[in-house]
């Protein structure tokens, strides 16, 4: 009876999370229409930071940000829809960003975080933080 309680509740979760877009913030929707922002681009960005990335969460913090971005090209340039949730203080941002991008790397101007292509992946750094995270492509 409690593994069938515990696998209810994980279920539970799963359709809770996914019903609320818990587990993805950027949707089809959002990046569909024309951007308000694009991106200056000093170099082309590397074709690994094209599309979508949500950040794995970090194990060491208990209530980590939230980050996601898409990387689209578009007939006016490279653009950036940006989600992002401070994990303290709940404040999130969901909109098209200015970015800088520089080849395999891109920077966010909505917070500063910068996306690094490396060896087929990609990698976030927050301002002034010297840990990089890695961002997993959304489905």
């Amino acid at each position: 009876m409690y593994r069938f309680h515990l696998f209810g509740s994980i279920i539970l979760l799963v359709v809770v999370l996914s019903g609320c877009n818990g587990l993805v913030a950027i949707g089809q929707q959002d990046i569909s229409g024309t951007p308000t922002q694009y991106a200056q681009v000093n170099k082309e960005p590397n074709p690994t930071l094209v599309g979508c990335y949500i950040r794995s969460r970090p194990g060491e913090f208990n209530r980590p940000n939230k980050y996601e971005y898409c990387l689209t090209k578009t007939p006016g340039g490279y653009a950036v829809y940006y989600y992002m949730v401070d994990g303290k203080t709940y404040r999130t941002f969901k909109d098209w960003s200015p970015a800088v991008i520089n080849g395999d790397c891109m920077t966010v101007e909505y917070d500063g975080a910068t996306y690094c292509a490396q060896n087929g992946e990609v990698w976030q750094s927050t301002t002034g933080g010297s840990d990089k995270h890695r961002m997993l492509p959304m489905q």
